[in-house]
């Protein structure tokens, strides 16, 4: 049972015992030979307490002791716990804003966009937090999506009549385009033609994400049409991104859309009207240091007009292999920093969650052991994240520390693969089942301190 189930089952016997001193006659129930009685509400409450104080006073006093005692409990774990989240200034506040909107969801719809490298690729972690978030707070459909020729994750999948030309913020530099429009994937797509675009299921996902009731076209360049279902609607071209929205029926699985003309796509959402959207935005080989190199309009625009809550960032695995040195890890902490400064100029109303490098193995005296610089390097990164105003997360930490990855290439079945870098399909899904808990332990801390 979770910590907030806990306590309420507390509150709730206490509240039944007030009850029942209060109706039980005083002089007891006479059954024949037997006399039932019962203890007055201040003796069940506090024995020998003080008089002076109503049975009212004491039940709430009591009260406020049994939540002092949880707070108390909570505060031990993120002062110790190898998986807290560290705060800005110790700030354990830091994330209200984010838990308020996801109080909220059920009537005003909130997103979490997570970027991050290779480790977040096909949905891996990001569907796990997406599944167990929507389940909790409400939502559907696997969020934000490139429009490819051919593109799979573990939530759904696509395919594309026509292939189109790719640009990326990240990547090998005969991918890069003009004027940094990349758009907040970080990517666009290019067409000049119809196209026929056909988003469907992916075999065995029975979870939220699954369904969607809604489809936004994102997009800009020259002149548009694009049909979805019955709906047709056509636009003159633009430099600004289009948000271009269908309405479909609930629990929908599958949707087709047709569009032609020379634009840009940066993507398209499948969600709910309300609740959880979260988005999964892999960028194979990044360090995270390309955020700057983008449009803060088209950024902004998506952060505040899509109410993002929450921007997950998980770096680090691509450079500390290549990164030892002290000025140089200092170099790369300084970039990180400034990324971080930049989104939070561009979504003030967004919260920071940084995710560190899980732990990597290298060969180090003919055994496969932990990079010797990673710990000095997640250490340095902390540091720089929180002084930046964003909260870590230390997933290194979370899964083990020292040498754990070599324990989970040889868990059965692995949770890591013989490259001792990458997760495997149940690896993702255990650390996505770690980040989730630990967001939920803050959640219910934060309800816990605004109970009323």
């Amino acid at each position: 049972m979770r910590s907030r189930g806990v306590l309420l089952f507390i509150l709730s016997v206490i509240a039944a015992l007030a009850l029942l001193c209060r109706f039980f006659p005083r002089n007891g129930i006479v059954m024949g030979p037997l006399t039932l009685s019962f203890p007055s509400l201040a003796e069940i409450l506090t024995g020998d307490e003080p008089a002076g104080e109503s049975p009212e006073e004491l039940l709430a006093r009591r009260m406020e002791a049994i939540r002092e005692a949880r707070k108390s409990d909570y505060l031990e774990y993120f002062a110790d716990n190898p998986a807290r989240i560290y705060f800005p200034g110790d700030s354990i506040g830091y994330l209200d804003n984010f838990f308020n909107a996801l109080d909220s969801a059920g009537r005003h719809r909130m997103r979490i966009v997570h970027y991050g490298d290779s480790q977040i690729e096909e949905d891996r972690i990001s569907k796990v937090l997406r599944d167990s978030l929507q389940t909790r707070f409400g939502g559907g459909g696997p969020g934000w999506l490139p429009v490819l020729d051919e593109y799979y994750n573990l939530s759904i999948s696509e395919a594309s009549s026509a292939a189109p030309r790719r640009y990326l913020a990240y990547g090998p530099a005969e991918m890069r385009g003009a004027g940094g429009r990349y758009g907040p994937m970080a990517q666009k797509s290019h067409y000049d033609t119809t196209v026929v675009t056909t988003f469907f299921p992916v075999k065995g996902n029975r979870a939220s994400s699954r369904y969607f009731n809604r489809l936004t076209f994102l997009s800009s360049g020259g002149d548009l049409t694009i049909r979805c279902k019955d709906s047709t609607q056509r636009y003159e071209a633009t430099t600004d991104i289009r948000h271009v929205r269908f309405d479909l029926p609930d629990s929908t699985e599958r949707i087709s859309i047709t569009h032609s003309g020379s634009h840009d796509i940066y993507g398209v959402m499948l969600d709910n009207e309300n609740g959880v959207a979260l988005d999964n935005i892999p960028m194979r080989g990044c360090g995270g240091t390309v955020f700057t190199g983008i449009k803060a309009e088209q950024l902004s625009d998506y952060y505040n007009t899509e109410n993002v809550r929450l921007i997950i960032l998980q770096y680090g695995g691509n450079v500390v292999p290549f990164t030892k040195r002290e000025d140089k890890i200092a170099e790369y902490c300084d970039d990180i920093a400034r990324q971080i400064r930049y989104l939070q100029e561009l979504a003030p109303e967004s919260r920071i969650l940084f995710i560190g490098p899980s732990d990597m193995s290298t060969t180090i005296q003919g055994k496969m052991q932990t990079y010797k610089h990673l710990p000095a390097f997640v250490e340095k990164l902390r540091t720089s994240v929180t002084g930046a105003g964003a909260a870590f997360w230390d997933m290194y930490a979370a899964m083990g520390g020292l040498n754990s990855m070599a324990q989970w290439v040889k868990q059965v079945p692995p949770l890591a693969g013989p490259d001792y870098v990458h997760f495997t399909p149940r690896g993702a899904e255990k650390m996505g089942d770690m980040l989730f808990d630990t967001l939920m332990l803050y959640y219910d801390y934060y309800k816990l301190t605004h109970y009323e």
